[in-house]
């Protein structure tokens, strides 16, 4: 485990491209969609097209944080007291039920079309209007004081769903600039997540309320109708935040060998000269970093322009913004699942696979690394996409994927990024930054894998996970890992 911690580190290119709406690179990935699934008769003009779902979708997400959409923030958050808001902040407004189904529909049966996709992908890479990012950082400030008020209130419940949620925080995006429709469709949808979240919390806690839902509660069988709500709008916002990334076009299952992953696990792989990483016996996985690395480069926002990478700030909190938005819906997701102990059969829109695992594992590090960059950065004058390009700008032969294993992939440099990750192996045990890291936090993490890859994953990997969770302290595995820190 700990090669393949180093792997990841090795590769953040990997890491870094689930979700960045920048509209060119949406374009591109529409095209390449529509390369491969395109109708030819519509191709050619002889038909004309029907869009009305991707229309229809797309006029609901311009309307998001415009007119009846947005409204002044007060001190109920969306459905818990929260401290009084400043004056006049915005805040999106949860969809009626009934709005909720029509926009799920029709972004459910445009995605479902390939034609339709590439429309609604083009509207969804538009810029927000300055009105939306408005609404959009009011939003996340009241959105992240509910989860705080939401922890309190759960607490006597004698679960660790309150913590849970809480971890569901979302990052500042600063002055809205490089936000698009899209971000704003994945905040309303988080919007409606967590209000819908409350209110069935609040139906399931009984005369009670809140305070009322634990574990027994939780269990029962007549609240497994309203668990399986809160896990179907949990998965609904995942898959969005895949799809109006361009990420679900990525094929993980067929690119990665995981075989030679599992192979990492031990001591070959990688070398560490210092800062320095040597690929001397990285053949196993040098072809997939080539393969993969300029596409995901393109994807994420970064630019190339024929001597060095450049990635701007307000990409990478765009970018940012959408990954911790797919991570928290796949966490609440899974804990309602364990919590309500459902599985792939209770499930409905359960559509786990390997490439799933290894999006869920990558969106852990990106915001594992943006608590660590936030943490440790030495200047507020910084910001981490500079780790990006230096890194890139470092390591070209890794960005055009024309790696071999003669080469050595070096650290981002201090100077530039203000980040010293020498100081990482620290963070990893004792980070503080939205939860602490700890054994605990690791074993949560090994869960919520063996969980997705039970559902559609390679029998082998959650037989090596398990091994690896529960090994002995003295053993090669998760106790004697975290301890070598």
């Amino acid at each position: 485990m700990k090669k393949l911690l180093v792997l990841v580190l090795l590769v953040p290119i990997l890491a870094l491209t689930m979700i960045s709406c920048d509209e060119s690179m949406r374009s591109n990935i529409a095209g390449f969609m529509g390369g491969f699934g395109g109708n030819v008769y519509s191709d050619a003009g002889l038909i004309v097209v029907n869009t009305a779902q991707a229309d229809a979708a797309a006029a609901a997400v311009g309307g998001i944080g415009l007119g009846s959409g947005v409204e002044d923030a007060d001190d109920e958050g969306f459905g818990v007291t929260i401290p009084t808001p400043d004056s006049g902040t915005k805040v999106l407004v949860p969809q009626t039920p009934a709005k909720q189904k029509e926009l799920k529909d029709n972004l459910g049966d445009a995605f479902n079309s390939t034609d339709q996709t590439e429309q609604l992908l083009a509207d969804l890479g538009k810029p927000a209007t300055d009105d939306q990012k408005e609404a959009a950082i009011g939003t996340i400030a009241v959105y992240n004081a509910t989860l705080e008020a939401l922890k309190v209130q759960l607490a006597d419940g004698g679960t660790d769903l309150g913590d849970t949620l809480n971890n569901l925080q979302l990052p500042d995006v600063g002055d809205g600039s490089g936000l698009t429709q899209g971000d704003m469709l994945a905040l309303q949808l988080m919007t409606d997540l967590i209000s819908n979240t409350i209110a069935t919390l609040t139906e399931i806690g009984g005369v009670d309320g809140l305070g009322g839902v634990d574990e027994d509660a939780l269990n029962d069988d007549d609240n497994k109708d309203r668990i399986l709500s809160i896990v179907d709008d949990a998965l609904f916002a995942a898959e969005m935040a895949e799809q109006i990334s361009g990420a679900a076009s990525i094929n993980f299952t067929g690119q990665i060998d995981l075989g030679s992953l599992m192979d990492g696990l031990d001591d070959k792989g990688t070398r560490s000269r210092g800062d320095d990483f040597e690929l001397t016996d990285a053949e196993d996985f040098i072809s997939t970093i080539n393969d993969l690395a300029p596409s995901i480069v393109e994807l994420m926002g970064v630019t190339y322009d024929g001597t060095n990478f450049v990635y701007t700030a307000s990409k990478y909190k765009s970018f940012l913004l959408n990954q911790q938005i797919y991570r928290s819906a796949m966490d609440q997701a899974l804990k309602m699942m364990e919590l309500g102990n459902l599985g792939k059969d209770d499930v409905d829109s359960l559509a786990f696979d390997t490439s799933t695992l290894v999006k869920y594992a990558l969106s852990v590090f990106i915001i594992d690394h943006e608590a660590f960059y936030q943490e440790k950065k030495e200047s507020d004058t910084l910001d981490p996409n500079l780790v990006v390009a230096e890194y890139l700008n470092a390591n070209k032969k890794l960005g055009l994927g024309t790696l071999t294993i003669t080469d050595v992939l070096t650290a981002p440099d201090k100077d530039v990024t203000g980040l010293d990750y020498s100081e990482w192996p620290n963070f990893l045990k004792t980070g503080t930054i939205a939860e602490p890291r700890n054994l605990a936090y690791y074993e949560a993490f090994i869960n919520n894998l063996i969980a997705i890859n039970n559902v559609g994953g390679i029998a082998q990997v959650t037989t090596e996970l398990v091994k690896f969770r529960d090994a002995a302290p003295a053993e090669d595995g998760l106790a004697k890992w975290y301890d070598e820190l």
